[in-house]
């Protein structure tokens, strides 16, 4: 359904930081994130913890017990709350869970609700830890590490293999798309990364597991993020610059394990539920926020959302100026890559709070001029080893919706 009475008032990100024995950055834990996230997403709204009504929290890598939201609130000071839901959609938690969020203060359940996302992937003792919980069922060790298939590099690098050879896409087709973002980042005072990359760099980057090199990798980040949604009546007492969510369409386990296709998603039917709700085609999107663990997933988006036939994304890129000055601004404060990744609680939240800030105007040197709607991707697991994967598509829009 339409969200129309219903809109996000306010956001927060804390600094990202990797912490070990070799530097000296600061190391929190999972709680304080969840605590500097709330704080200044409430700062920015302007409203105190007592106005907050309802709660949402994106599961964490990082183990947590199974009520976990109800301490999270406790820990925050939040107490008597009409509505508290939490999301277990892998990386792509932030749109599913602001669309259950929305959903509730559209009906009425709730009128202030604060989402938050959070990740400590990062350990200064422990290195990096186990970002993606084990497989109890044990089909990792029974069908992924005895033939060498180590974590998601292995995965994608099939992927992009059968990409390259099917359809002739190249290295520096997919580089064009991690330099636009590591200068975009070079922008973002909230981004890890803030020097520019040059391809060459990239293409000479270490290999990780042929032909993923280093730059295509996530960056594995400590960070927290929240977003506060409300009633458009509440956001004008607020005098807050409100964004609305014009459409939104979700596509789960969109495979089947007889049947898999490698260098396709569920994003294609998300975006078009999403488009279709929203009353929009994909060429009135002013920028595009799309979920970046590897340049190759970005790719395929691009074919799936409409913007490139199958296959064709390669030569789209190549093309396509996708700066913030271009015509297809993409992931314009650097997306995971650059930024980072929080975990599995943190990751889409980038794409997420990165479009907020765009549609509010608030982009600073790297706002794109005059933008009115943007498109928010999620994506949770890849069917690429089995078919447990999550896509989301999200259309805002600057203002109150129609």
């Amino acid at each position: 359904m339409p969200l129309e009475n219903v809109v996000v008032a306010g956001i927060g990100e804390t600094e990202k930081s990797r912490p070990s024995r070799n530097n000296d950055q600061p190391y929190h834990d999972l709680e304080e994130y969840f605590w500097m996230a709330a704080d200044r997403t409430l700062e920015d709204a302007g409203v105190g913890i007592d106005d907050v009504d309802g709660l949402g929290v994106a599961r964490s890598s990082t183990p947590t017990p199974y009520r976990y939201p109800m301490m999270l609130a406790e820990t925050l000071g939040l107490e008597d709350l009409s509505w508290v839901t939490a999301s277990d959609h892998c990386g792509g938690q932030a749109i599913p869970l602001v669309v259950q969020a929305a959903q509730a203060v559209e009906t009425g359940v709730a009128e202030t609700v604060l989402c938050l996302g959070a990740d400590t992937p990062k350990h200064p003792e422990k290195g990096s830890g186990e970002i993606f919980p084990g497989d109890p069922r044990g089909f990792k060790r029974n069908y992924q590490e005895p033939f060498g298939m180590q974590g998601a590099n292995a995965q994608l690098a099939m992927v992009q293999r059968r990409h390259m050879d099917q359809y002739g896409t190249t290295i520096e087709q997919l580089g064009s798309i991690y330099v636009t973002q590591r200068e975009h980042a070079t922008r973002n005072p909230l981004a890890y990364f803030d020097e520019p990359v040059g391809l060459e760099e990239y293409r000479t980057s270490g290999m990780i597991a042929d032909p993923i090199r280093l730059f295509d990798c996530v960056l594995p980040v400590n960070a927290g993020f929240g977003c506060l949604l409300t009633t458009p009546e509440r956001a004008a007492e607020l005098g807050v610059d409100p964004v609305s969510i014009a459409g939104f369409g979700h596509s789960h386990n969109p495979e089947v394990a007889e049947r898999p296709a490698f260098t396709e998603m569920g994003i294609e039917a998300a975006g078009r539920r999403a488009f279709e709700m929203a009353g929009l085609e994909p060429d009135v999107m002013d920028f595009l926020q799309i979920y970046d663990d590897y340049p190759i997933v970005e790719l395929m988006q691009l074919e799936e959302l409409g913007y490139a036939d199958r296959g064709e994304g390669g030569p789209f890129v190549e093309r396509t100026d996708l700066s913030v000055e271009g015509e297809l601004p993409l992931n314009t404060g650097g997306g995971q890559l650059c930024v980072g990744q929080a975990g599995v609680g943190g990751a889409s939240f980038v794409q997420l709070l990165e479009a907020v800030r765009q549609l509010r105007g608030d982009g600073g040197d790297r706002q794109v001029p005059n933008a009115e709607r943007g498109l928010v991707t999620g994506v949770g697991g890849g069917q690429y080893g089995k078919n447990l994967t999550a896509h989301s598509v999200a259309i805002l829009q600057r203002g109150v919706g129609a």
